[in-house]
């Protein structure tokens, strides 16, 4: 896991979400991504470095750095444990508390534009200003499709990619529904059945299995069905025996965008053994 340059869950919204108010107010396009956008829906994760995709990543450092930003010259570019070849600009805040990691729109597989439908989210309870999350479908089919078909193949990456999509389904409620489906992407409405039908989510078998699904649902190849895999198929049935996901904190909060309290950032890192091939 990334270590942050400070301690993200001292400063409140207005600071951590202050590079999104610069693109606000210039009219640049964003969405604030992975831990931030799980806290946003409930998800008791910690929070490291503030990651906002973005549709270019010269435009959106230009505009931070003429509001007085750094661009990080010294840091491994990182996501999670892993250090990444994959386009990103971290700059650093003026006032030395916090990091924004820029990140292409396209590489993460999130359809950003100025017109998107996003979740747009008052800063606090008495501040006019908005910022943009994604919705839940949308973050949710993002997050799947850079896991089968994204920017990476390393291990270390996917196992992180992983728990960021089944955190959404351990704690979000509206995930538990099978409906949730009609909301998402016609090629990844098998893969919602199957984690509802208890398929062992974050392992490499599972992965192999959704990434031929997929392809032959985009082909039209496919039929949509409760469960792809018989219950006895082990490989896709049998690997959360070591994958646990933490339980939430409930004593500590942090103030979030829109909330008074959101839960205190404290939670154990999302390092999970991934079940071999």
């Amino acid at each position: 896991m990334s270590e942050p340059l400070w301690n993200p869950a001292e400063y409140g919204p207005e600071i951590r979400f202050k590079s999104c108010l610069v693109f606000e107010n210039i009219g640049i396009p964003y969405v604030i991504w992975f831990e931030d956008a799980l806290v946003q829906y409930g998800v008791p994760t910690v929070v490291f470095d503030l990651y906002v995709l973005v549709l270019d990543l010269d435009t959106a450092a230009d505009a931070l750095i003429k509001a007085g930003w750094i661009v990080d010259t010294q840091s491994l570019h990182r996501i999670g444990d892993s250090v990444v070849e994959i386009p990103q600009t971290p700059l650093i805040s003026p006032d030395q508390k916090t990091k924004t990691v820029l990140l292409l729109a396209s590489n993460w597989k999130f359809p950003l534009a100025a017109d998107s439908p996003l979740d747009r989210v008052p800063v606090n309870d008495h501040s006019p200003s908005k910022v943009s999350f994604p919705r839940l479908s949308g973050l949710l089919d993002a997050l799947i499709e850079s896991w089968l078909v994204g920017p990476t193949e390393d291990a270390t990456l996917l196992v992180h990619l992983a728990c960021y999509f089944n955190y959404l389904y351990g704690y979000v409620p509206a995930l538990k529904e099978r409906s949730f489906a009609d909301q998402m992407k016609y090629e990844h409405r098998q893969f919602h059945f199957d984690v509802l039908a208890g398929m062992a989510s974050s392992t490499f078998p599972f992965r192999n299995h959704q990434r031929g699904i997929r392809e032959a649902l985009l082909q039209g190849r496919y039929q949509l069905q409760e469960c792809s895999a018989p219950r006895d198929a082990e490989a896709l049935f049998g690997g959360w025996g070591k994958i646990r996901l933490p339980d939430p904190v409930k004593d500590e909060s942090v103030e979030g965008p829109g909330k008074e309290h959101r839960g205190k950032e404290r939670k154990v890192p999302m390092r999970q053994e991934f079940p071999s091939k």
